[in-house]
């Protein structure tokens, strides 16, 4: 298996990963966190099927940043305290995040064409976007003490 289909198949897995955590978590607003990072996993694991299959893709930023911070903003402490999923669910998320991101990286440097170094990068940067949004829910869970 070579780097590029490693990483269509973490970001595939990342899809029904990050469905599972939303169903899990028992809190609307983390749901829909997760429902974002599960749509910008379809989106990323597109446009590596496009690549891989010849095509050109330009690949936007996408909104999750803005999304998931407005709603991790209001939330309020009695929503989290109805929060029933495993935080180690956080840890490994995060963990998937910061190996994609290093692999998107890494093809983005081995890419022969500009179009696909910026594609790749941007696919590296909201894998850390989603490792720093997880880093804070996993906070906001810890500081309410729902373990």
């Amino acid at each position: 298996m070579n780097s590029r289909d490693m990483v269509l198949r973490k970001e595939g897995d990342g899809i029904g990963y990050y469905e599972r955590c939303g169903a899990e978590a028992g809190v609307a607003g983390l749901s829909t966190i997760f429902r974002m990072f599960s749509e910008d996993e379809l989106r990323h694991a597109g446009a590596l099927r496009a690549l891989r299959d010849g095509g050109r893709v330009d690949l936007r930023q996408s909104a999750t940043l803005e999304g998931a911070r407005r709603i991790l903003r209001r939330l309020s402490v009695e929503e989290l305290s109805r929060y029933r999923g495993d935080l180690g669910l956080y840890r490994n998320a995060m963990q998937f995040e910061a190996l994609s991101a290093r692999a998107c990286s890494e093809l983005a440097r081995e890419a022969l064409h500009p179009w696909e170094r910026e594609m790749l990068q941007t696919m590296a940067d909201e894998d850390e976007i989603h490792f720093t949004l997880l880093e804070e829910m996993q906070e906001l869970l810890e500081e309410t003490d729902v373990q």
